[in-house]
């Protein structure tokens, strides 16, 4: 079949199925899928092989069914760093990179990070790309998303990440002394919450990497309660837990910290610093 016929099938599927921007998302495929340059699926001229159209064809009913694009793709660009996506981790969104811009221009000095709750490692594979002097240490709960995490760092050429399984802090405790930074998009969603997301969240995403708990603090918890000394914290989080997350770090007397709006000017960060880098406590209220 020729390009320019498969396209105009692909985009009238998509359209049928009232899919947005059926143009562009068919375009995008062809280009992941078919290996098409712009030029070539303007011409429309090229043949595609039986077993292309196929893959193409699956490709436009896993859409239609209302899985995730990034996941029918299967990779997406994160701060420069390839990464292989599959339902076993989260798709990594715009504020994660924001979050983890922060921290590259922040840390620059700093030599030990840690990323708790990797999932498909973007965070841990950003900052070992864009701060190559660095170690990083990844964990995660999910021994699927640790396999995903691992082949993105290879397939990076990424050799300084180490990967562990475990919960939380907990699975770095033998390397909590030495690390400098430690960075997170850990689960925040409210349970209650889950049953009301995009069916593409809900429906295709790990639970694991969303469920926060009944107030979306149990990882929070969890973490300020083993979090040691000296250390430099960038969290990710959702704007309606800025009261909760104020109440259970106020034990913490030798840190600082303070929250920051994303991009689009909703509180989506919790920084916390050790005192005296930081000139007072700041929430959101002041």
């Amino acid at each position: 079949m020729k390009a320019k016929e498969l396209l105009k099938n692909c985009i009238e599927r998509l359209d049928r199925a009232g899919i947005d921007c059926s143009r562009s998302v068919v375009r995008l495929l062809f280009k992941e899928l078919l290996y098409l340059s712009d030029s070539e699926i303007i011409l429309g001229t090229v043949e595609v092989p039986h077993r292309l159209c196929l893959s193409m064809n699956g490709a436009i009913e896993r859409l239609i069914e209302g899985e995730p694009l990034d996941y029918v793709v299967g990779r997406r660009n994160f701060l420069g760093v390839w990464l292989k996506l599959n339902n076993s981790v989260l798709i990594p969104r715009p504020e994660t990179e924001e979050l983890v811009q922060m921290v590259i221009d922040r840390e620059r000095d700093s030599t030990v990070f840690a990323d708790v709750a990797t999932g498909s490692g973007a965070i841990a594979c950003a900052l070992a790309s864009h701060l190559s002097h660095s170690r990083v240490f990844a964990s995660d709960l999910s021994l699927a998303a640790l396999e995903v995490a691992m082949e993105n760092a290879a397939k990076n050429g990424l050799s300084n990440i180490r990967f562990y399984h475990g919960d939380n802090l907990a699975a770095l405790e033998d390397f909590l002394e030495e690390i400098e930074v430690i960075v997170s998009n850990p689960p925040y969603i409210k349970t209650s919450m889950l049953k009301s997301l995009d069916r593409k969240v809900a429906g295709y995403e790990p639970l694991l990497a969303l469920d926060g708990g009944s107030d979306g603090l149990d990882f929070y918890r969890e973490f300020f309660k083993h979090l040691p000394e000296g250390k430099r914290v960038y969290l990710e989080i959702a704007e309606y837990s800025v009261k909760g997350l104020s109440e259970l770090v106020a034990p913490l007397k030798n840190y600082e910290y303070s929250f920051e709006k994303d991009f689009y000017g909703s509180y989506r960060f919790m920084f916390l610093h050790p005192e005296g880098r930081e000139s007072r406590r700041r929430t959101p209220r002041e």
